[in-house]
């Protein structure tokens, strides 16, 4: 479980203020397109932690940001459950479709996985496999903008193959270092899909990924040492409220085509962290 040494003995403010940090450091990249599990992961080694392996604190503070995504698409979850009940449960079944990638591959090479979260060159190149997606989508959603300057499909709906593709970008991301939010919405874009409906798409499928992801890690919940629970839990919480604010951030940063920023800054930090580890 991660960083069970250094929170087990939460005697040290300084290992709780470690886990602060970290808290904050995932609401505010778990929405904007640079990869919260890769800065976890970076952040870790830096800060010298030791942990015996797994991603029990990750999905933690996952777990706070979910809140985030719950505030602000709430409404949204609520009325797809309403139209699933009268009947059209199109959009919740996409939801589900696209959920079933990252389900199979984290579910099949799950201890694989957790090993790859204590390898910070690992997170390093995820990182450039992120500024490489970003690139790519935003010059494609600037090609289509020159090409037509209000395209014909602005606005579409998500339909199956948006979904599966999207899909299998999320399960590209369960690697450290590559940002599920910019992985899904980059592909939202390469799909012809307008960013609104990109990023909604792609916070809502959230949902059932980071909830998975809690329940399988919740079995080591028991384990935890007497006093790891009220500095997680704070650190759940300080990641919702960080992580709302991030991901307001990030729909206006997407209104404004902010993509390629976002890119530098991945393709600097994981070009850098390589030649330094």
């Amino acid at each position: 479980m991660p960083f069970v040494s250094a929170i087990a003995s939460a005697e040290s403010e300084g290992e709780i203020l470690a886990l602060l940090i970290l808290a904050v450091l995932q609401g505010l990249t778990e929405f904007l397109p640079v990869s919260s599990s890769g800065h976890l992961v970076i952040a870790k080694h830096f800060f010298g932690l030791r942990e015996s392996g797994g991603v029990v604190v990750e999905v933690a503070l996952h777990v706070g940001t979910l809140g985030a995504v719950l505030a602000v698409y709430g409404r949204d979850l609520v009325a797809l459950l309403r139209e699933a009940m009268g009947g059209r449960p199109r959009y919740l079944l996409l939801l589900i479709l696209g959920s079933v990638p990252a389900g199979l591959v984290g579910i099949l090479a799950m201890d694989f996985l957790e090993g790859l979260f204590d390898e910070p060159r690992v997170a390093a190149g995820g990182l450039l496999v992120t500024s490489a997606l970003l690139l790519v989508s935003d010059g494609e959603r600037r090609r289509r903008e020159r090409n037509a300057p209000v395209p014909a499909e602005l606005g579409r709906s998500v339909n199956t193959l948006d979904a599966v593709f999207i899909g299998c970008a999320q399960a590209l991301a369960i690697c450290p270092g590559v940002s599920r939010a910019g992985a899904t919405i980059a592909a939202g874009l390469l799909r012809g899909l307008d960013a609104v409906a990109a990023a909604r798409f792609s916070f809502l499928l959230s949902l059932p990924a980071v909830g998975g992801a809690a329940l399988l890690e919740a079995r080591h919940l028991d384990s935890l040492p007497p006093g790891t629970a009220a500095p997680l839990a704070i650190a759940v919480v300080v990641s919702g409220l960080v992580g709302f604010l991030s991901l307001r951030l990030l729909l206006v940063a997407l209104a404004r085509g902010a993509f390629r920023w976002f890119a530098l800054y991945c393709a600097i930090l994981g070009g850098g962290l390589l030649i330094l580890l």
